[in-house]
This record gives C-alpha cells, structure tokens and sequence, in this order.
C-alpha cells in the first residue's frame, strides 16, 4: 500500500512553503473559487479543493505549483489558485521545474507529467514503481526517487534507472550542485550523491523520513515520522526538537441525501471542523471555534447536535450553529443519538450518559466508569451504550443497567433495526448480535478494529474499520467489500442501501451506490 499520507508529507509541503515565503515573498490567496469534481462534490475549505497535497514548487511568487492525490495539479497566478488538467488520476508525490515552462510532476505507479507551458503530457519512466520526490539541478540533469530504492535520472532526452545501494523506500530529494545531491527515505535512510555514485550517510535516526531541502551543502534539513527533523551542518547529521497535528473526519449523519452532516477534529482535540452536502457539494459549517468533534445525529435537518472533546454539544436549527450547556460537564463526549428533538441522549468519558428533553442537558447514573463511544436505540425505552472492555448498557427508560457481552475488547459502535436485532462492532474485527435475549459474536472475518455500524434494514449492515476495512452482512454472513481506500474509516450512515457514506482520516469521503464504494 502507497503511503501517501503520512504525516512526513505534511511537514515536507510545510517546510517548502516556508522556503518558498522567504525566496518569493506574497501574500498566500485565500480566495478561490472551489475545484468541483465530475461527480458534482466541492470542497470548501481548503480552497480550492479538498485533495490532499504533498508537494508545492514555484518560479516566481505569480507561478507556483502544487500537486497530490488523483492526479491533483493547482497553479497559482499570484492572486488565485486553479486547477490543472493532469491527463491523470494517479497519486502525485513531487513537483520540481528548471524554468515556468520546464516543470515534471513524480507519482504513482511510475507517473512523470511534463509541462511546457502550455499542458502537461505524459513521460515513459522507465519504471512501474511509485515516484515520490523529484528534483535537478538544470533541464538536462533531474533525479526522481521512489520505491524499492528507486532512482532514475534525465538527461535532457530520456529517463534512466540509476544504482542507489538500497532498498528502501525513498521520498525526498534535493541538492545543492549536479554533484551535491541528497536522497531520504524510510527507516532513517539518507544518501548523497557526489557527482559519481550514490552512498549511504548515517542519518542517527530510525524514523521513515519524506521530505529533504537546505539553503546550501552545509545547512540540510530531513523531516519524517513523529515529527523528526534532523539537520546537516555539511560534516554530520543530528536531531532537532518539533511537533505537528494531524486532521481526521470522525462520523456523518444526514436527513437525505442531499443533506448529509460530516464532523472531525485534528489529532489533538484541540480544533474542530463540520462540513456539510446539499448533494451538489460540500461546504464548511461554522463549529464556533469548539474543540473536536467525534459524533453528529439529527431527528430532522432543522434539528441536529454534534458532540466532542471537552463536553462540547453544538445545535443545528437549520442554519446555523449554536452551543449548548451540556450539564455542567467537561467531560469527552462521542457519540449522540436521539428518538424525537426532546429524547436525545449523549455518551462519553468517563462513563458519561447526558439526556436532553428539548429544553436542557441533564446526567444520568450509567452505573459505569468505562468510556462510552458509542450509543443507539429502537425507542426511547430501549437504547444502548457500548465502551470500554466490552461494555454494554441498556436503558429501559427508568434506568441503565449492564448486559453482558462476553468480550473484554473495546467497543466502539453500536446500531440495529429493531430492538431484537442490534449489532456492535469493535477492537480487532469483534461483532456482537443482540436477538432481544442475548449477546452473542459474529464470524467477521477480519483482525482490524471496526469503528463504527450502520444498516438500511437487518440484511443490509455495514461495518467500517481501520486500512480502509469495509465489510457488510446480508442476514447471512459478513463479508468483506472492496473500499478502495487503504485509511482507517471512522464512520457511516447512509440514506438507503443504495447511498451510503463512510468517513475517516485525512478528510476521506467515500459514497456507496449500491454496486461500489467510490472516493469523493
């Protein structure tokens, strides 16, 4: 599996962009119109689109380039961005150009883009194997680097593979001269080339490392895994202290489909981002500056709670945002669910269960000290809380009491059709089946957590989980669906069996029409 969202990638797009603030001064636009896909989505923030980017390069501050996944090329005229036509939905990993008219784009599967000015157009390689950085010193000396050790050369007239001594994935490459050329990969690998062949530095780090600049031989700077930054004062390498955050989508819930609510958070909690489709496009909510979401519900599109980090619970009337008490607590919130816009119940850490009766938020006793992530029920007298070490509760509408589960694993979602068939899914691949008597597992066929379960009816569930697992039972069986993403997907929700969303890292969308799961 390509791993082309690491968070090495962000840093690398951070430190070019930072280069390129010194060297070409301007202020960045922050007005664009979106980049709107074939299939009608738009991003909206960022703008203009919502792909991730890994690599950024420019000419001058009014001729910049950036590029990323499907085959995404944004130029920048000094006062706007705007999409390209690449020719490809390949993943590109890196951009570098000798001149305005001189640029090459380094991607997957072996992909090198060209342009001269006018379009861009394809080159033979000469290799099958992912790109991922490009760099040269001139039109005729450029080096690309990739998998397996990778490394081919142009000459001006035709790419060739060239000997690097290893096998490691290589992500980055830059120089100072045509003999001054430095290349780093995974597992701390760093090579240098003189001019004649390629070798092996010690790097002192064993963290993957994706992205390689420096201001000359003797100031270079490496960034990888957990926020690694090692820098080279031209005799040896050593490590600098740094950090960074990493976004995801967390869960969806919608009226229609032409009204669907998405809700996510950066890593650290500390920020948080709502984003809604009208089935034309996406556009971004105001989510008052609240720290991160984890859950988002609604008994109507005029009536719709998302709840996160800090106890925060944020209200939908329709059009706007607005916060609300949440019964005094500070609490971690995850996940909401409600029967009628007055019977609406709210779950978290540590064993925190609010209830909301159209008026106010209240606590009630859950009876446990486990966090709670996940909450659903066929009526307002029949509702249960999965969490921590196999816990489940149900609420009979006077009290909560614990069932048994027979597992010991977390538990992370819960969903059914009705109150004698309700499904919950959880660490390494567990799915448990409730019949109206008693828990019992199910045959999953998978190992990888499962984060979240939905279904349009008792034949028709699904089940999402990390590596981009999808899986679906038709009353049956579970088996597993192709997803066509490698991300951990975090939730799902559809409208009918014939339209549902799966959400997860890294701003992932995927659509499900009934024949196959598709990227948004």
């Amino acid at each position: 599996m390509l791993r082309w969202k690491k968070k090495g990638a962000i840093l690398t797009l951070g430190l070019v962009l930072a280069v390129l603030a010194l060297i070409f001064p301007l202020s960045l636009p922050v007005s664009a119109a979106p980049i709107i896909s074939p299939d009608g989505w738009a991003w909206q923030n960022p703008l203009p689109q919502g792909n991730v980017l890994l690599d950024v390069w420019g000419n001058s501050a009014s001729d910049v380039f950036a590029v990323g996944l499907h085959g995404t090329i944004l130029h920048c005229d000094g006062s706007s961005w705007n999409s390209m036509e690449s020719g490809t939905t390949e993943h590109l990993g890196g951009i570098w150009g000798s001149s305005a008219s001189d640029v090459f784009a380094v991607g997957e599967s072996g992909t090198i883009l060209h342009y001269d000015g006018s379009s861009w157009s394809e080159m033979a390689s000469g290799t099958t194997n992912s790109l991922y950085g490009v760099w040269g010193s001139s039109s005729s000396d450029i080096f690309a680097v990739g998998d397996s050790g990778t490394i081919v050369h142009y000459d001006g007239t035709s790419w060739s593979s060239v000997t690097s001594g290893v096998s490691f994935w290589l992500h980055g490459i830059w120089g100072s001269s045509s003999d001054d050329v430095f290349a780093v990969g995974f597992w701390g690998t760093i090579l240098h080339y003189d001019g004649g062949s390629w070798s092996l530095m010690t790097s002192g780090s064993t963290n993957n490392l994706y992205g390689v600049w420096g201001s000359s031989s003797d100031d270079v700077f490496a960034v990888g895994d957990d926020a690694s930054i090692l820098h080279y004062d031209g005799s040896s390498w050593s490590e600098m202290e740094s950090g960074t955050a990493v976004f995801g989508l967390m869960d969806a819930w919608g009226s229609s489909s032409s009204d669907v609510f998405v809700v996510g958070r950066f890593q650290s909690g500390e920020w948080s981002i709502i984003l809604h489709y009208d089935g034309s496009s996406w556009s971004e909510m105001s989510s008052l500056d609240a720290n991160g979401l984890d859950g988002v519900w609604g008994s109507s599109s005029n009536d719709v709670f998302a709840v996160g980090y800090a106890g925060a619970i944020l209200h939908c009337d329709g059009s706007s945002w607005s916060k609300m008490s949440s019964g005094a607590t500070t609490n971690h919130l995850t996940s909401v669910w409600g029967n009628t816009p007055t019977d609406v119940f709210a779950v978290g850490d540590p064993g925190t269960i609010l209830y909301y009766d159209g008026s106010s938020w209240s606590k009630m006793d859950s009876g446990t000290i486990y966090t709670l992530w996940g909450v659903w029920g066929s009526s307002s007298i029949d509702v249960f809380a999965v969490g921590g070490s196999g816990t489940i509760l149900h609420y009979d509408g006077s009290s909560w009491s614990e069932m048994g589960s027979g597992t010991i694993y977390t538990l992370w979602g819960v969903w059914g059709s009705s109150s004698t068939d309700v499904f919950a899914v959880g660490d390494f691949g567990i799915i448990l089946h409730y019949d109206g008597d008693s828990w019992s597992e199910m045959e999953s066929g998978t190992g990888s957590t499962l984060w979240d379960v939905w279904g349009s009816s008792s034949t028709d569930v699904f089940a999402v989980g990390d590596f981009g697992t999808m899986l679906h039972y038709d009353g049956d069986s579970w088996s597993e669906m192709e997803s066509s993403t490698g991300d951990t997907l975090l939730g799902v929700w559809g409208s009918s069996s014939s339209d549902v969303f799966a959400v997860g890292e890294w701003g992932t969308i995927l659509n499900y029409d009934r024949c196959s799961w598709s990227e948004m």
